[in-house]
């Protein structure tokens, strides 16, 4: 953060030289018999004072982006977090390993949910108690998964059975609510 600052004070001090102009700033103290520049100089070295002060604010925004582009934030958490519990909604689901419950899958729809927003890496999540209450957490900031499943109406995936027969798997519609803090 000190380097966006840093670089946001050298673009305000050059737009300060290229508004007040070269000639108060230096010209004022010497002798009006010295040499003095021609205004052709004068307004190219105003020009050149603006195309710096530019590109110093151009290098504090890119590095404000990079550095909001490497750390989550708590609404970034929680949108994600309701975006993924949208789309979890959307399709029935298998029930998944009653040790883990639906985390591999709430993990997979937040990181892509939250695309773009911080890096993917940083998210954990996991299951707070026996329920289906998941703790989803990136950079400090922390949200609560609360996942109801009611078996689909319908029925299942169909599958075949040894005996030339066919059984189905039952799938499940989730319905998922988050709310701020730890679960």
């Amino acid at each position: 953060m000190a380097v966006v600052v840093l670089l946001f004070l050298i673009a305000a001090a050059f737009l300060a030289v290229a508004l007040i102009g070269p000639y108060r700033l230096y010209w004022r103290a010497r002798p009006r018999t010295a040499g003095q520049p021609s205004e052709a100089a004068l307004a190219v070295g105003r020009v050149a004072a603006f195309g710096a002060a530019g590109a110093f604010v151009f290098a504090g925004c890119s590095a404000q982006e990079a550095a909001d582009l490497g750390a989550w934030t708590a609404s970034e958490v929680r949108k994600a977090s309701e975006d993924a519990a949208e789309s979890m909604a959307s399709d029935p689901q298998i029930r998944r390993d009653p040790a883990e419950g639906y985390t591999s899958l709430i993990e997979a729809a937040v990181r892509e949910a939250g695309e773009g927003q911080g890096p993917s890496y940083h998210v954990s999540v996991e299951r707070a108690g026996d329920g289906h209450s998941y703790a989803i957490s990136a950079d400090g900031s922390e949200v609560c998964m609360h996942v109801t499943e009611v078996r689909s109406a319908q029925g299942g995936i169909l599958v075949p059975e040894a005996g030339g027969g066919s059984g189905s798997i039952a799938t499940y519609d989730l319905t998922a609510t988050v709310e701020d803090g730890a679960c």
